[in-house]
């Protein structure tokens, strides 16, 4: 009988204990305090007795409801315009009716609306922030907003410096008129948006400074400059989004790490602007319209890999210049479209590109350019491209070193290969056909080696070194070329 008591009594105190602790988990998500804001309205019965924060006598203000929250406190905040300065000083969670519903509008135009001063963990939902110089600034700590509208700031709409801010689901507007100001700017740090619309948000939208950033499903509509800045060894990736209508660099990182994957951009001067330094991965996504190039590395180097890049401008539809030598710039399986005056143009560059196609590339003003690939002082590994109906040539290098592999150069409106100005070319197994002047040509004292190369159609020549004195290039014909003709027809001139 002993025995059987001692069991139950070991089972009830067993019992006891999982109770026990299934009550700590549970307090544990229990906020410390629940206190109600709400404004007070005629015939409103709690207003004859003092506030305490109950649903029946809720704080007027969010300035007395913040003064007697604890740290880990939920304010839930009702209906209405707060029109007072905002300061969080502990750990606290502000809860809204939604944004438009519950709004805090700065007093004073000159300050923020809304301030977090040595606080941890806050966060803010479902509320609108409105009309200060800056609506949220956050120094230190690690914070939420989730469905917050931001707007009508004349500076910023969020300041961070050394705080680590999520972003879900709201939006950033009207900052400064977006010609003036910031949508988001932070100082070190880290930046993770989703789900967020920026809609005339300052002059810059997003600028990181040596902050790590994630923007994934962002959009980015009239800003005056960029959606992104990304400086001083910051550390960003874009994930999709839509980036439109700026009027600088769409997406630009100078001496920063910058990725962007499967992102829209269109409507820029640029799409993506590397600088001093930077280094750029792109992948997937497409970017359009842009003024000047849709991807430019300057002094900078990096990757592009299987973007779709269209209806180009001044430039081209990817501009390397001075490449920092780090590694090559690798531009892999692009889809290049009516790119402008140039589908890549290459400046004092390593550049290794791969089974990318390139068409349309158009006229300059002069009636010059036009080509595929432009490359000058530079070394070029061209493998298994498609140059094709490109209003110049396949490929024009200046006083460059390039190796060609099977690529097709076909219906381009001048030669499919030319060599300027003491080039050096290895060209094995590419196919050129229906180019208006030679298959390949070469002058200025350039060379080239040729292997099993297929050649059919070229207007007027298959290969043309030119004529006279230091005018000429030369061609080593190694094994296995072949035309269509039967007989390679080559230019001869007279001794």
């Amino acid at each position: 009988m002993d025995r059987t008591l001692a069991v139950i009594a070991v089972a009830a105190l067993s019992a006891a204990c999982e109770l026990i602790g299934a009550w700590a988990d549970e307090k544990r998500e229990i906020p410390a305090a629940v206190l109600f804001v709400r404004q007070p309205s005629p015939g409103d019965a709690s207003g004859t007795l003092p506030p305490d924060g109950s649903e029946a006598r809720p704080y007027p203000s969010l300035h007395d409801a913040l003064a007697a929250a604890p740290a880990g406190a939920l304010l839930r905040v009702d209906d209405g315009t707060y029109r007072e300065a905002v300061v969080i000083r502990r750990p606290i969670v502000l809860l809204g009716r939604g944004a438009g519903r519950t709004r805090i509008v700065a007093p004073d135009g000159a300050a923020p609306a809304l301030e977090i001063r040595g606080a941890d963990h806050v966060q803010i939902h479902g509320v609108s922030i409105e009309a200060g110089a800056v609506c949220a600034r956050f120094s230190g700590g690690t914070h939420k907003l989730q469905k917050v509208d931001l707007r009508g700031c004349s500076q910023a709409g969020i300041v961070g410096r050394g705080a680590q801010i999520e972003l879900v689901s709201g939006t950033i507007s009207d900052v400064g008129g977006g010609r003036e100001g910031r949508g988001i700017d932070l100082d070190g740090g880290g930046l993770e948006a989703r789900g967020v619309v920026l809609q005339a948000a300052g002059r810059r939208a997003v600028v990181l400074n040596g902050a790590r950033g994630l923007l994934e499903d962002v959009v980015v509509r009239g800003s005056a400059l960029s959606a992104l800045q990304a400086t001083g060894g910051a550390d960003v990736r874009v994930v999709r989004g839509s980036y439109e209508g700026l009027g600088g660099a769409a997406l630009y990182a100078g001496a920063s790490k910058l990725r962007v994957e499967g992102a829209r951009v269109r409507w820029g001067e640029y799409g993506v602007l590397g600088f001093r330094g930077a280094e750029l991965a792109i992948s997937g996504g497409e970017l359009s319209d842009y003024s000047v190039a849709g991807v430019a590395m300057v002094g900078a180097h990096g990757t592009v890999e299987n973007v779709t890049i269209a209806r180009g401008g001044t430039d081209a539809a990817i501009s390397v210049t001075r490449a920092d030598g780090k590694k090559p710039v690798l531009l892999v399986g692009n889809r290049i479209a009516s790119p402008g005056t140039m589908g890549v143009h290459i400046t004092e560059s390593a550049v290794t590109a791969r089974e990318n196609s390139i068409t349309g590339a158009r006229l300059d003003a002069e009636k010059d350019m036009g080509d595929a690939f432009y490359a000058v002082d530079s070394r070029l590994v061209i493998e298994q491209n498609v140059m094709r109906g490109n209003a110049g040539s396949g490929v024009a290098a200046v006083r460059s070193q390039l190796r060609l592999r099977g690529n097709g150069f076909i219906e381009n409106g001048r030669a499919g290969l030319l060599l300027l100005d003491a080039s050096r070319g290895s060209v094995t197994g590419n196919n050129f056909e229906r180019n208006q002047l030679a298959g390949v040509e070469l002058g200025e004292q350039s060379r080239a080696t040729l292997d099993q190369n297929r050649f059919g159609g070229n207007v007027r020549l298959d290969i043309d070194v030119g004529c006279g004195r230091g005018l000429a290039g030369k061609v080593e014909l190694g094994e296995g070329n072949v035309a269509k003709a039967g007989v390679l027809r080559q230019r001869t001139c007279a001794q």
